[in-house]
């Protein structure tokens, strides 16, 4: 019994070292907020954070920048080329 939680341990912890490299270095991530406005016009922003605030979306914009925006307002998505072409 205690050779298989010996292992056990050792796997987990073989993982965690693994693993640890990809936690501490995410990969930067490129994403842009297309705001729709009550008017119909609509707005696109490179964003460096987003998170779910009830029924809307917490934005940071890359520049410092924060906005709160209701949920069906806004799209949120992955978009390189986008950030490339702001540069």
């Amino acid at each position: 019994m205690k050779k298989i939680l010996l292992v056990i341990l050792v796997v987990a912890v073989t993982a965690a070292i693994c693993l640890l490299p990809i936690i501490l270095n995410p990969a930067p991530r490129h994403l842009i907020a297309k705001i729709r406005y009550f008017d119909g016009s609509m707005d696109t922003i490179r964003i460096t954070g987003y998170s779910p605030v009830g029924g809307s979306i917490w934005l940071k914009a890359d520049d410092g920048h924060i906005a709160l925006i209701g949920a069906n307002n806004v799209m949120i998505i992955e978009d390189e080329e986008y950030w490339e072409g702001c540069k």
